[in-house]
């Protein structure tokens, strides 16, 4: 009888190992499936909302633009654990007020969660409706978990004006899939403003790495030659550092350099949120917005074409 016993035993350790080792080999493939298979990766995906554009013949004097790094609306609360959609509701329309006060134009995003299953809202998406934007635009920088339960972050663009998008190119240093931090691209698109077609591009650069950061800078200015650009977003430097000096030294940009600070919020001592518009536009009014909704401030420019 015990030797029946010890053999059930056996058995039932035997068939419980090795359903937790396909369990595990199940869940790793769906993570592998969905991190190099299911994720954009490198492809800017884009869309509209129940807003009409802008007319393309419009020829604003001003146009305003917001550029902000929303932290993700805090949604994430440490190891798995995630706010409820209602508080992360709140977040963003709390966001979006603060766009339609400031009659911004464009706004550029940086850390925006695209999805996200414990807490599904579409921050872009989101915004983009209820801060009366006609187009977004969205490019990945990471893409982590399974086909079903995931959350997918990155750059973004809200046009009041039809967008188009362009590239979503990975930058220097980037690592494998499953490394979510410090894992970087840039959202290009084209923006239809005025009859016009213009490059943009939304930016979140290095912030472990000034060396890698100032790599970063330089595939900006490659990427964009010799055309006009909007350029904004979280750079992650300082002015007079090197990679603020090398987009100030071409002389292709106008922007407020210096201004006041805009990281973190509550005790601000870095400038390291810019807007960079053509060179010949022209730089009627800059401010940063003190607000607690995320661990940047909002910059806002207001430039002439």
């Amino acid at each position: 009888m015990k030797s029946v016993n010890f053999k059930k035993i056996c058995l039932y350790t035997l068939y419980t190992v090795l359903t937790g080792i396909g369990i595990i080999a199940v869940t790793g493939g769906l993570f592998v499936l969905n991190g190099l298979l299911l994720a954009e990766g490198e492809k800017p995906i884009s869309g509209t909302t129940s807003y009409p554009p802008e007319s393309e013949n419009r020829n604003p004097g001003e146009i305003t633009i917001m550029s902000y790094n929303i932290a993700k609306g805090f949604i994430h609360k440490g190891g798995v654990k995630f706010r409820d959609k209602e508080v992360i509701e709140k977040r963003m329309k709390q966001i979006a007020e603060l766009i339609v006060s400031e009659k911004a134009d464009i706004v550029f995003l940086s850390e925006a969660v695209f999805e996200c299953t414990p807490c599904p809202i579409n921050q872009i998406t989101f915004l983009a409706e209820a801060s009366g934007m006609h187009s977004w635009a969205f490019g990945e920088n990471y893409n982590f978990g399974l086909p079903f339960y995931r959350i997918v972050g990155g750059n973004a663009i809200l046009s009041r004006f039809p967008i188009e998008t362009v590239a979503n190119p990975s930058l220097a240093g980037r690592k494998p899939f499953y490394v979510t931090t410090n894992n970087r691209r840039v959202l290009w698109c084209t923006l239809h403003i005025g009859g016009e077609s213009i490059l943009a591009a939304s930016v979140h650069n290095d912030s472990y790495s000034l060396e890698n950061n100032l790599i970063h800078a330089r595939q900006l200015l490659d990427y964009k030659g010799d055309r006009p650009v909007l350029m904004a977003g979280d750079f992650n430097t300082n002015p007079g550092e090197p990679p603020i000096e090398l987009i100030r030294n071409t002389g292709q940009f106008t922007a407020s350099f210096e201004g006041p600070p805009t990281f973190p919020s509550g005790r601000a001592n870095q400038k390291i949120d810019f807007v960079f518009a053509p060179h010949k536009w022209k730089l009627l009014k800059h401010r940063v917005i003190q607000t607690n909704l995320s661990d940047h401030y909002p910059v806002v420019s207001v430039f002439s074409r």
